[in-house]
């Protein structure tokens, strides 16, 4: 072999070195700088709903999971700054870190499998409502994209579940959403335990996610409890199972029934970030017969007679709490800091669940108020009143 022949042949690798150059890619470096992952959403400051991952709506059946689906695609199409968003949807925001990392105002994709046609058209027109935009024309910039797939025509060739899936993927390419939500996720397989299929998906879904900056919600019911806010209830089947491990946040919607009326409570049952507040909403008629979604408040108060169930400290102790801090730091302030300066320094309470407690305390008992004044996210933020109760 001639010394140009030798030049031009490839470098003979030993097995050692195919190991490592095949396992290099996937080491993580010490010395590289990671970033933090960006969210599609944050609530009283805290962000949910990682790009380039999934997220999950779940709850028992007619708990209110499409109603919480509408609120965050509102809030999201809503990120303009509009004011009906912040006035049905306070605290529920795009941050605007994400903004900046998209380069422009999120597109997103609803699809629904599951209700009549009737049903799923009130559910695009109660997020154009939310956003003041018109009920009647295609949401501006094309930002806002609904598909049916509930009744599909039968064909001999490709089951109806597959069918679905090769539309949603159609619909990825053609749509180029930001934000995807799939309700649910149950009719994207042959059965609840189809393992073949949930893995597939996953897997699709989780590349694309990733290569796209996408973030994914799939909505699957729970298994059946007799208690609707049974915390241990999961998602169903081994889908609920597969799926379960693969998201960065689960939200539960649950049905509230009282004397006084219905109300609904979020809660985040499972986040791989920091944990966000519960909040409570209500269906509004004032859009009609519509029936559109409320945050009417926020608090971690769902479970009041469990054991285990934070509660707030003496009402004359938070009093003077919030007397000492009324001298002591600069007002309105927001109800994050609220919690870690207030409860957190001066009452020395360390506990997030009983800093929240005592929060809602202080909100019910009148000793905070919340002030004109808006946080950078769109939420009111709090003061003490001028002449504190009692």
């Amino acid at each position: 072999m001639s010394k140009e022949e030798k030049d031009k042949a490839p470098e003979l690798r030993s097995p050692e070195q195919i190991r490592w150059d095949t396992l290099r890619p996937y080491l993580l470096d010490p010395r590289e700088n990671y970033p933090e992952p960006y969210h599609i959403l944050e609530f009283n400051e805290v962000g949910f709903g990682k790009i380039g991952g999934f997220g999950a709506i779940s709850g028992q059946r007619k708990n209110g999971k499409t109603f919480l689906i509408a609120q965050l695609m509102a809030a999201i199409l809503g990120c303009d700054g509009n004011e009906r968003t912040k006035q049905y949807l306070p605290g529920l925001v795009v941050p605007d870190r994400t903004l900046e990392f998209l380069g422009h105002p999120p597109k997103v994709m609803y699809v629904d499998t599951e209700m009549e046609k009737l049903s799923s058209a009130k559910v695009l027109r109660r997020v154009h409502w939310l956003c003041n935009q018109d009920m009647s024309q295609p949401f501006p910039g094309d930002r806002f994209s609904v598909l049916w797939l509930k009744n599909m025509p039968s064909d001999d060739n490709v089951a109806v579940h597959r069918k679905r899936y090769d539309l949603i993927r159609m619909g990825l390419d053609a749509i180029q959403p930001d934000v995807v939500f799939i309700d649910g996720l149950r009719d994207l397989l042959a059965s609840i335990n189809d393992e073949e299929s949930i893995t597939k998906i996953l897997n699709d879904f989780g590349s694309l996610a990733e290569e796209r900056n996408l973030n994914i919600w799939m909505a699957l019911h729970q298994n059946p409890s007799r208690k609707n806010d049974d915390d241990d209830a999961k998602m169903r089947g081994w889908a609920g199972t597969e799926y379960g491990n693969k998201v960065s946040d689960t939200l539960v919607s649950i049905k509230i029934k009282k004397p006084e009326g219905v109300t609904f409570v979020v809660k985040q049952q499972d986040a791989r970030d920091k944990d966000m507040d519960d909040w409570t909403f209500e269906i509004t008629e004032d859009a009609g017969m519509l029936g559109v979604p409320r945050i009417i408040t926020k608090g971690t108060n769902l479970n009041s007679k469990s054991k285990e169930q934070p509660t707030c400290d003496d009402p004359k102790q938070i009093r003077e709490w919030i007397e000492t801090a009324k001298s002591t730091y600069q007002w309105p302030m927001t109800r994050v800091d609220v919690k870690k300066m207030v409860f957190g320094e001066i009452g020395g309470v360390k506990n997030k669940d009983k800093q929240q407690a005592d929060l809602m305390a202080a909100m019910n008992l009148g000793f905070l108020e919340e002030s004109t004044v808006k946080s950078g996210n769109g939420s009111y933020m709090v003061q003490p009143p001028e002449d504190l109760p009692f």
